[in-house]
């Protein structure tokens, strides 16, 4: 009978929807009628151009006559520049014949208004999902003003299991296009359910505060099953919106938490000022937040006009009742309202495959726990998640990325890249660098002014905005030897971080006699003053929540303890909060924490196993793969003897898995036998032979630093210090005649640089490759000719070959980006990683420098790659040794508000 009566003012039904196809006609093939109210028919339709369905809705004839389609149409353009994931974007917009209408996507799912008729009432948790969902995007809207003010079930609609609201501003751009001629003609904007008291009673200059009135009847319906009010009529209604308050949701339902029936009340407040100021703050409340009391409940208020008067005699009253109790009342305040039941749930990287990474901090949630960023892929790029995402997208120009950093408003991602520091924007788009310099051990964006990380040991500060960094701590190496990983605090003056102490620390910085050998929880203040270390053996720090220190200790296990940050002192006992967390060999978690109580980790051990490939022929990824010594462990950096026989392999001891110096041995593999045994003892990782196959040199992280150390490959000789200055010191290779050595070394003003010294005799340290670019990874040549290396020199990761010692010219060997350079056993090729290819580069030597005739890609496959060392090696036969990840990855685990748990948690505890 609607319709009907609707097309009456156009002639009958046929006609009127026969006139629309024909005026549309090339744009749009109106296929049928999906919905209709006092405002606009709704049509499911075909975009004849892009060939999608759409929704076009068409305003009633009566509407746009009081309108006029060029106002109409200038006022609806502001809802064409909303931009978010839960609102429905405009497609498009336009008048026919005298008829406006506009389009929007066509979600095939139902609307909440559907959901609610099928169901009557919907559950707790996900009631209140759909409303911190809505209320994000309500929130955006506000702060480029713009008003919904028809918010209701029907235009709440699901898409994936996400809430989206249509028609947003519609309502707000008829009112502006219709002026005084809306009130005169009796046409009313809004549902008169959802409607606010200040839209009810005709009030114009109404702001966001009236959506989150409707939101809030939204939710009171979602959970009671009725709306907030009911009448007989409209008037009915709109009489009880101005005069009674709602019963208490929790008197329909008791299971609803304090705190959620808190929060609609407050959302239902006759006057806009007694509402939420923002929708964001509904949304804090609603997730238990914000703490306050509900109003005294009754049945009937007071008009508005009389209710404000009444007001200042209840203040009185209440005043007085306040100085009698005193410090009670107060408390019942802060405790009357419980807290958020905490969400756990799991997400899949949704990266491709060859994620893993050896070496480096690969996780972070932004301060609105809303978005992930992970790295992953062959090219160790960043991919970011947004929570109400079904999957994640790799961000353009991340490729060979660590340690992502969320700026504090969620807008910008920090990373640190082999060519420095970075920043990209979570809207996508090609990131910018902030400094070429390095950064190792951390990145912390807590403040908008200021990124700081960690280089050789001391404390820098990065301007967000490009430049030189400054040291604002290094460590004195009498007392602490290096400070890693820091998190700022947000006083903007603290800085907690993970320290090596030259001497063992009580809980609040007492010396207690010996070297710890173990690193711990530290503070400093920025200026170096007032440093402290804990007796709290750490490998990480997340932060502080609600006074707890919150960190990676002994054996991958997530700690907290309660901190008095600005007494500096430990108060009680930590507390293990979730075990067994993923981590690499530099001390790098895949854990982070935000500000707003969001924690995110991936539990689990990499399993790797090593494995021999023999590949296919070029260009082949169906290459035979025989696995290779013992169970699956947590291998890293094999390296094949001389003669072929064993193996030597860096390898985690999960008994001492708490410190970064000690976590990783290294382990002889014997081929035939088949048997391993451990070499190292007291940490040592990054393996290499010498010539002779008598002796195995690796890195080890000793006082602070990192030296090189060798010992013979049988165990009879204990381990002797190889190359011990600098005091960064992180791979090494002997030429294959034994008379020189190869080595890094970092530091903060140079960078990474490459050296070489005499074995014996006159063993003075010469310059190799020490340029501005950084340069590692050396490995030479069967001849001991030429040293191939990786080097930045191209503005990305290539290999490069230059004669050893020299003189003669540096030839880049790889195209578009290459890593982990291994020579041939015959010397005639050089292999190289570029991404998940394994190229071999034809090499022909000449008199002073080598040229490349050929690079085929012989294997393609994703094997965990080495930011720092070559991970893989070729066997005597010509096949590829490499580490393959086996069994099923750990899903990332995401637990919103986590300081319900960590508090109870803590508690019992006590």
């Amino acid at each position: 009978a609607y319709v009907r009566s609707s097309f009456l003012r156009w002639g009958d039904y046929v006609t009127g929807l026969a006139q629309l196809s024909t005026a549309l006609a090339g744009r749009y093939e109106i296929i049928r009628e999906i919905g209709h109210g006092g405002m606009a028919t709704v049509y499911l339709a075909r975009d004849v151009r892009h060939k999608r369905n759409v929704a076009l809705k068409l305003l009633s004839p009566e509407l746009g006559a009081i309108l006029g389609a060029e106002r109409f149409l200038a006022e609806i353009q502001v809802t064409a520049n909303l931009q978010h994931p839960n609102l429905l974007p405009l497609f498009d917009s336009g008048e026919v014949d005298g008829l406006l209408f506009y389009v929007m996507p066509y979600v095939e799912g139902e609307s909440l208004r559907a959901r609610l008729e099928r169901e009557k009432q919907l559950p707790v948790n996900e009631a209140v999902s759909i409303a911190v969902a809505i209320a994000g995007a309500l929130d955006y809207a506000h702060r480029h003003g713009v008003i919904h003010r028809d918010l209701k079930p029907e235009n709440i609609l699901m898409h994936e299991g996400q809430p989206v609201v249509a028609d947003f501003g519609i309502a707000l751009a008829v009112s502006n296009a219709g002026g005084n001629r809306i009130t005169q003609t009796g046409l009313s904007l809004g549902t008169p359910q959802y409607m606010s008291p200040e839209q009810a009673t005709g009030d114009r200059s109404v702001d966001g505060r009236t959506d989150i009135y409707s939101l809030g009847a939204v939710l009171y319906e979602s959970l009671v099953g009725d709306p907030p009010h009911l009448g007989g009529t409209s008037q009915a209604v709109i009489a009880k919106v101005l005069t009674e308050r709602p019963r208490s949701v929790r008197l329909s339902r008791p299971a609803v938490p304090q705190h959620v029936d808190a929060t609609v009340d407050r959302a239902l407040e006759k006057l806009p000022a007694d509402r939420f100021a923002t929708a964001h703050e509904f949304a804090e409340a609603l997730q238990g937040r914000v703490t306050f009391e509900r109003a005294a409940s009754a049945n009937v208020v007071p008009p508005l006009s009389a209710r404000r008067g009444a007001r200042y005699a209840a203040m009185a009253t209440i005043a007085l009742v306040c100085l009698a109790l005193g410090a009670v009342v107060g408390m019942k305040l802060r405790t009357s309202v419980p807290s958020a039941i905490p969400v756990r749930f799991g997400l899949t990287s949704d990266a491709p495959s060859g994620a893993a990474i050896v070496g480096g901090a690969t996780l972070d949630v932004s301060p609105d726990g809303t978005m992930l960023a992970f790295v992953g892929g062959p090219a160790r790029a960043i991919y970011l998640r947004r929570m109400n995402a079904l999957a994640a997208r790799p961000l353009e120009g991340t490729a060979q990325a660590s340690l992502p950093t969320f700026s504090p408003d969620n807008r910008w991602i920090a990373f640190a890249t082999p060519s420095g520091v970075k920043k990209v924007s979570v809207d996508g788009g090609l990131p910018q660098s902030l400094t070429p310099s390095l950064v190792g051990d951390g990145l912390s964006w807590t403040l908008p002014d200021r990124i700081i990380g960690s280089r050789d040991g001391a404390i820098i500060s990065i301007p967000v905005n490009g430049g030189e960094p400054k040291v604002l701590v290094k460590p004195n190496p009498e007392s602490l030897e290096q400070m890693t990983w820091p998190r700022l605090l947000p006083d903007g003056k603290t800085v907690l971080f993970v320290g090596l102490a030259a001497l063992q620390l009580g809980q609040n910085g007492i010396p207690l006699g010996s070297f710890s050998g173990m690193r711990h929880v530290g503070v400093v203040n920025l200026d170096g003053s007032d440093l402290r270390l804990f007796d709290l053996p750490a490998t990480n720090i997340l932060g502080m929540l609600d006074g707890y220190l919150v960190y990676l200790g002994e054996s991958r296990t997530i700690m907290a303890v309660r901190f008095d940050a600005r007494r500096r002192r430990v108060m009680g006992t930590p507390v293990p909060i979730v075990e067994n967390i993923v981590m690499s060999s530099s001390g790098g978690m895949r854990a982070a924490l935000s500000p707003r109580g969001t924690l995110v980790y991936q539990a689990g051990a990499e399993r790797m196993q090593l494995s021999l490939v023999a590949t296919a022929g070029p260009g082949a990824s169906n290459a035979s793969t025989q696995a290779q010594g013992p169970e699956a462990r947590a291998f890293a950096f094999p390296r094949f003897s001389p003669d072929g026989r064993k193996i030597a392999v860096a390898l985690g001891d999960a008994a001492r898995s708490g410190d970064p110096s000690a976590i990783i041995e290294v382990w002889i593999y014997d081929v035939a036998s088949r048997v391993m045994q451990k070499l190292t003892s007291g940490g040592g990782d990054r393996p290499e032979w010498t010539p002779d196959g008598q002796r195995v040199i690796y890195r080890r992280n000793l006082h602070g630093g990192e030296e090189m150390w060798w010992q013979r490959a049988d165990g009879s000789a204990p381990a002797e210090p190889l190359q011990t200055h600098p005091k960064v010191v992180p791979e090494a290779v002997v030429s294959p005649d034994g008379r020189y050595l190869v080595y890094r070394a970092n530091s903060f003003e140079n960078g990474r640089d490459l050296w070489y010294r005499a074995m014996s005799g006159d063993t003075t340290s010469h310059a190799l490759a020490a340029t501005k670019e950084e340069e590692l990874m050396p490995r030479f040549s069967p001849d001991g000719r030429w040293l191939a290396y990786v080097s930045t020199a191209s503005s990305q990761r290539d290999v490069f070959v230059q004669r050893f010692p020299g003189p003669g010219a540096v030839v880049q060997i790889s195209s578009g980006g290459g890593d982990e350079p291994i020579w041939s056993r015959d010397g005639r090729h050089l292999w190289y990683r570029s991404g998940e290819d394994f190229v071999m580069a034809t090499i022909a030597p000449g008199a002073g420098q080598v040229s490349v005739t050929s690079r085929v890609t012989v294997h393609t496959g994703a094997y965990p790659t080495g930011v720092i060392h070559a991970s893989w090696d070729i066997a005597p036969d010509g096949r590829l040794l490499v580490i393959k990840p086996v069994g099923e990855p750990s899903q990332i685990v995401v637990v919103h508000d986590w300081r319900v748990e960590l508090r109870a948690l803590a508690k019992s505890a006590r």
